[in-house]
């Protein structure tokens, strides 16, 4: 870290699909397992079928890799009797199996909490979106959190607020993720607590 600079209270990564923002949050599990890191959290991770198109997410615990339950599928995968009120795009979303992972992680006693994401299918959670709200911009200064928000302008009108107080938020650094800088962000962010 740059002499005078000061440490983020949050870092938060943002991109496109598929540049690799998980792959980064990732690779700083791993750093953080290595150091003895007090750490939790969760990812979202792409479902595909035999033929490799995507059909989903599940969310999984970063700690527990194996802790893991569907996020979301296809609408044309999912039975209509088990249909949920709640969807983005071509996708029906869970919202039980995202709370049963993600709400008792974001309450842990924890140095570092990974949010991979804090996007449109987690926020349908008021739940969720409470609690974030609360460790990002809270006096508690409860955790580190290291996290992967939706580019500024794909985000829906109803959570443009919530967005728009991260981006003037002097304390949350917020990273673009590219893939020329993706394989050194990793280092870059766990220099902030190590």
């Amino acid at each position: 870290m740059e002499a005078g600079a000061t440490r983020p209270l949050h870092v938060l990564l943002v991109g496109p699909p598929g540049v690799g923002k998980t792959t980064v949050c990732k690779k700083i599990v791993s750093t953080l397992e290595k150091m003895g890191s007090r750490f939790d959290g969760f990812y979202t991770e792409e479902v595909r079928d035999k033929s490799g198109s995507r059909i989903g997410f599940d969310i999984v615990g970063t700690k527990d890799p194996g802790k893991r339950l569907p996020l979301a599928r296809l609408k044309s995968l999912t039975e209509a009797q088990k249909a949920s009120k709640y969807q983005v795009g071509n996708y029906r979303i869970f919202l039980d199996n995202f709370e049963t992972i993600a709400l008792p992680i974001l309450d842990l006693d924890v140095d570092v909490l990974l949010v991979d994401e804090i996007g449109k299918m987690e926020l349908f959670s008021k739940e969720f979106k409470k609690k974030i709200a609360d460790i990002l911009f809270g006096v508690s200064k409860k955790a580190f959190v290291i996290g992967t928000i939706p580019q500024i302008h794909k985000v829906p009108q109803q959570y443009a607020a919530l967005f728009e107080k991260i981006h003037a938020d002097k304390r949350i650094k917020i990273l673009k993720v590219t893939h020329e800088n993706r394989n050194n962000l990793p280092e870059e962010i766990t220099s902030y607590f190590s």
